[in-house]
């Protein structure tokens, strides 16, 4: 009877093991800070999630780059990266009320990174902010009152900024231009964040 009860012990462990979903198969909150690595195609899961974050992507191969912020449902929501060669930028993602994120789907030919991380790692945004490329751009404090950014870009192709509320949600398309750009707007009222859309340098002087 003993040998029996201890048979019983053991296939109900080997069952146990056997049924353990295997460790990649874990997600990520977004209110922690993951870096991935990687080489061509992938498909990186994080826990479903509509509060906003950014995240930090290169790539150093030479065909098309790509990265998609998935639905928890496997649907193309929110194009992050789409370029031909290196890319080294930073992209907010659920900007949008609508927006719910599970995962972030990677085309590559060469070697990329993905970092993760809450808003709230936000680069600083000084009353001069350059940069080259895409970005994000964080506040101390919501704006108030009326303020203007003297906006300027040498790239070549598309430009835009948006400003984003203190949720972190969209509340201004600013600039949205191809090519060279200069130009004075309006900080809208309630802006904490800004991110900005780039092929080439850029600045944002707050006054």
């Amino acid at each position: 009877m003993r040998s029996l009860r201890i048979f019983a012990a053991l296939a109900a462990l080997a069952s146990a093991v056997l049924l353990a979903p295997p460790a990649h198969a874990a997600v990520t909150p977004v209110s922690a800070v993951t870096t991935y690595r990687g080489e061509g195609d992938d498909l990186v899961r994080i826990r479903a999630t509509t509060k906003p974050g950014i995240v930090k992507i290169t790539h150093n191969g030479e065909g098309h780059f790509a990265v998609w912020a998935l639905t928890p449902s496997g649907k193309e929501d929110d194009l992050l990266a789409n370029q031909i060669g290196a890319y080294k930028g930073t992209k907010a993602f659920n900007t949008s009320t609508s927006n719910k994120t599970g995962a972030f789907s990677i085309k590559a030919d060469g070697a990329w990174t993905l970092q993760v991380l809450p808003l709230s790692k936000t680069r600083s945004w000084s009353i001069t902010s350059r940069g080259t490329g895409d970005d994000a751009l964080r506040l101390s404090s919501t704006s108030r009152g009326l303020h203007r950014m003297k906006i300027r870009h040498t790239g070549e192709g598309h430009f835009a900024v948006w400003t984003l509320d203190a949720n972190g949600r969209l509340n201004n398309l600013a600039v949205n231009k191809v090519g060279s750009y200069s130009g004075t707007v309006l900080l809208p009222p309630g802006t904490r964040y800004a991110t900005v859309k780039a092929d080439g340098a850029w600045s944002i002087v707050r006054s």
